[in-house]
């Protein structure tokens, strides 16, 4: 057989588990065709879970070797690793995105107070996993831009909105903003990365953090309030 012969074979072997069909005790041993976008959704969270532990600069040859499948494979439904990354990045970070977001934060109905905290509950609950903060600091260290994307597409527009509404809030309170628009904006960010620190610490650090994540949310929103209007709960 030549190597296209046994490429192709090794696909095969790679489609296949036990088959539904058999009964009996030799059942297990004998394999069973996967459905395709199950073998799909393998590849996919095998490769998030492998980038996560290894970064985005480790090869996929090695994820073959992780997943027990060949790399023909991974091609054949992934088309080629920068598709694959797009994928991770699309599982990882734009599905777990609540465009509900932006109406809570821009809600003046409610207020400034109970509107953030809201959010970051939210927020945190939807990234608070070993393999998104990892990814994220994968990303940057290894120059693929996927999180740098990820902050000017989607987490820069609901900084926006907080700086706006804490803008308003620090107004109605009579409280006359001494910021610029630019230090407005930093102001916003140490709010923002205290969640993505506490990440850092649990899940990579693997340092003691709170328990009460609601309670961790109400203490950094205070904190964060505190320093734009005193009043402004």
């Amino acid at each position: 057989m030549d190597q296209t012969g046994i490429a192709a074979a090794k696909d095969n072997r790679d489609d296949l588990t036990t088959r539904d069909e058999d009964h009996g005790p030799a059942a297990a041993s004998r394999p069973r065709r996967m459905a395709p976008e199950d073998r799909e959704e393998m590849i996919l969270q095998g490769a998030i879970h492998f980038f996560a532990k290894h970064g985005f600069l480790a090869k996929t040859r090695d994820l073959s070797e992780e997943l027990n499948v060949s790399q023909a494979l991974i091609f054949r439904y992934f088309g080629s690793k920068t598709a694959l990354v797009e994928r991770v990045y699309e599982r990882s970070f734009i599905a777990r995105w609540k465009e509900e977001w932006s109406t809570t934060l821009g809600n003046r109905a409610i207020p400034l107070r109970d509107r953030l905290i809201r959010f970051y509950v939210g927020y945190l609950e939807n990234i608070d996993h070993y393999e998104w903060i990892r990814i994220a600091m994968f990303s940057g260290l290894d120059g693929n831009k996927l999180t740098k994307r990820y902050i000017e597409t989607q987490v820069e527009r609901l900084l926006d909105i907080i700086s706006v509404e804490s803008h308003h809030t620090a107004l109605q309170m009579g409280n006359a903003p001494q910021l610029t628009r630019d230090e407005a904006h930093e102001q916003v960010w140490t709010l923002h990365s205290t969640f993505i620190y506490f990440l850092i610490r649990k899940h990579i650090f693997k340092t003691r953090v709170l328990s009460d994540q609601h309670r961790f949310t109400e203490i950094a929103v205070d904190t964060f309030l505190s320093g734009i209007a005193p009043t402004s709960r």
